[in-house]
């Protein structure tokens, strides 16, 4: 299993929240960052690994052209479904959608140019595992591409998203739900697991991007794009109403809306 994404997001009620709520506000620009990154040319073929909504799939599926191929994988059946629901360009590589975890992933020995996987490294069960894989599936000359919410800071909206819950006494969704480091990893950390996986050439870089939210009511229901969705839809009115108060007291903002910072860990390398 790949952690939170195969316990977390299997639920077909958070894709929606995920779509509204997280994938424009943050993810989208996430996404950009890292096919700025990895620059894929046209005929180029891409993995996208734990792809969720798929916004590093298409952007890569619109940068290699109809002559290219890209795959986009996760573990959570629910996400796929929205994913591939979303309508493509004619003049874009068809996205396939392809339901594995990142630990075994379903396609021959190399396969793609380049693999992608944007926040979804620090979530697998066995990290390890998945980078071996990502090294069998790419070419030789090939690259990767990853990120991960930074050890060296809070991880913006999520820490204080697990701070309200805890506050509130909800149930954790899945096991160390409220523990950040369980999900977040070091510079460090990260090049010497890529460069354990076989890669050469490995650069990780610290970057900041901005999460931007119109309205606080948005920012208020970026919980139901998480794992802690359903628990929460299940409360009463006015526990809602208190969950939403207190997150936005943490997040800050104003009528305008509120704006968070994120940073992550964004590693490459090259299958030599």
């Amino acid at each position: 299993m790949d952690g939170v994404r195969g316990r977390g997001f299997t639920q077909a009620t958070i894709p929606a929240g995920y779509a509204k709520y997280l994938l424009g506000q943050l993810f989208e620009p996430w996404a950009k960052d890292m096919i700025e990154r990895g620059t894929p040319s046209p005929g180029d073929t891409v993995l996208d690994l734990a792809t969720g909504l798929g916004p590093v799939a298409r952007l890569a599926a619109a940068a290699v052209g109809i002559s290219g191929r890209v795959v986009a994988s996760d573990i959570s059946p629910a996400m796929l479904a929205v994913a591939a629901a979303r309508p493509v360009e004619p003049d874009w590589a068809p996205i396939e959608y392809l339901e594995c975890p990142a630990s075994a992933i379903d396609t021959a020995d190399d396969s793609f140019d380049v693999v992608y996987c944007s926040h979804g490294l620090e979530f697998f069960a066995e990290r390890e595992a998945a980078l071996a894989e990502m090294y069998r599936v790419v070419r030789p000359g090939g690259i990767v591409l990853m990120s991960a919410w930074a050890a060296e800071h809070p991880v913006g909206l999520f820490t204080e998203m697990g701070q309200t819950m805890r506050e509130v006494g909800l149930s954790q969704p899945y096991s160390r739900a409220y523990d950040g480091d369980s999900y977040r990893m070091s510079g460090p950390e990260l090049k010497r697991m890529v460069e354990a996986a076989g890669f050469g050439d490995v650069k990780v870089e610290m970057v900041e991007l901005e999460g931007r939210w119109d309205n606080l009511d948005d920012a208020a229901n970026t919980v139901r794009g998480t794992p802690f969705g359903p628990l929460v839809a299940a409360m009463s009115a006015d526990d809602r109403e208190r969950v939403s108060k207190i997150l936005l007291s943490k997040l800050g903002g104003s009528a305008d809306g509120v704006t968070v910072r994120s940073m992550s860990n964004v590693a490459t390398g090259t299958k030599l």
